[in-house]
């Protein structure tokens, strides 16, 4: 039987993502677990020792638990943040969200337009995955006001990677067959007299 992290690779594969450099140590992660006091979730720890930082060329969506209002009915990828000293890191973007959403919960991956998609460690939504939408950011928030832009979208990261569906590209011409089209002589003569008016 495929254990659920092997599900999680095989749907990675079948959307065409795959590792483009360094996957990360276990000392690397454990020493970032220790810098913020807490454990990630075992699939997404397993995500970060196999992929690193990861590469796609094209539209990924994802399913969403949670209706998110002015956002479409499938949430589209970003970047997903990584371990190593870069722009898309983890500790970049912890810190960059320190007090602007629930302490509950790290970035890990922006989306489409700039919101966030987090991942819970602690222990009320341990593992849960959630978007924080930036346009509804508070300034300077109440904790109550921290959890107002805060959205479900899965239940766990294993859940969440297995909605992936490749994006078709909208742009491409999609073939209508053979279309077939039935004038009338009334109609004919509208054509022919707007031509004449036109000359």
């Amino acid at each position: 039987m495929q254990s659920s992290f092997e599900k999680v690779k095989q749907k990675l594969l079948e959307v065409g993502i795959t590792s483009e450099s360094g996957i990360h140590s276990d000392n690397l992660i454990i020493s970032f677990e220790q810098k913020y006091g807490f454990h990630l979730p075992q699939d997404y720890k397993e995500f970060l020792l196999t992929y690193g930082r990861i590469n796609y060329n094209h539209q990924i969506s994802y399913s969403q638990l949670t209706n998110i209002p002015k956002h479409d009915e499938r949430g589209r990828m970003g970047y997903f943040y990584n371990l190593q000293n870069d722009n898309n890191d983890l500790i970049t973007n912890i810190e960059r969200y320190l007090g602007r959403m629930p302490g509950s919960m790290i970035p890990f991956a922006d989306i489409t337009g700039g919101d966030q998609l987090c991942i819970g460690v602690t222990e009320d939504v341990w593992g849960k995955i959630f978007l924080w939408d930036h346009d509804k950011e508070h300034f300077d928030p109440s904790e109550e006001e921290l959890w107002n832009n805060v959205y479900l979208v899965a239940n766990s990261f294993s859940e969440f990677i297995l909605s992936f569906q490749i994006v078709e590209d909208e742009n491409l011409p999609k073939d209508l067959g053979i279309v077939s089209i039935k004038t009338t002589p009334e109609f004919l003569k509208l054509v022919e007299k707007f031509k004449s008016k036109k000359q």
